[in-house]
């Protein structure tokens, strides 16, 4: 049977080292308890339901949202982690990622904070 392996874990795994002073994680600021909340930057990685296109390909959707103290610094960060994503190629876990939609800066509707997000396809490599 082909596995292939967690797409959320494997971008964090790809954006945490290439932006080392960034806090990542699975949550939205907003859903950590009062007081708890990283600093900015902070940046959610989330993957939607992977498709098994045959038996050695998958892909899964991914959002990836940041957070910062201005727009520019958010949309500045978004961009630069787009870039990152699109230009990997061939780890152990993912071969590639694809651009679906983004970036696109905005603000939190529930705190007004900047942020900027982006999609990406993650296209992952089977498991043995």
């Amino acid at each position: 049977m082909t596995r292939f392996a967690d797409p959320q874990l494997a971008a964090l795994t790809v954006l945490r080292a290439a932006a080392p002073g960034v806090t990542f994680g699975t949550k939205a600021v907003d859903d950590y308890p009062e007081g708890a909340a990283p600093g900015l930057p902070y940046v959610q990685v989330r993957a939607g339901v992977a498709a098994v296109r045959w038996p050695v390909a998958a892909v899964a959707p991914l959002r990836v949202v940041a957070w910062a103290d201005t727009e520019a610094a958010a949309t500045a960060l978004a961009w630069q982690l787009h870039g990152v994503l699109l230009d990997f190629r061939h780890g152990r876990d993912i071969r590639s990622f694809a651009p679906e939609l983004g970036p696109l800066p905005a603000a939190d509707p529930d705190t007004g904070r900047p942020l900027c997000s982006f999609s990406v396809l993650a296209r992952l490599r089977p498991q043995q």
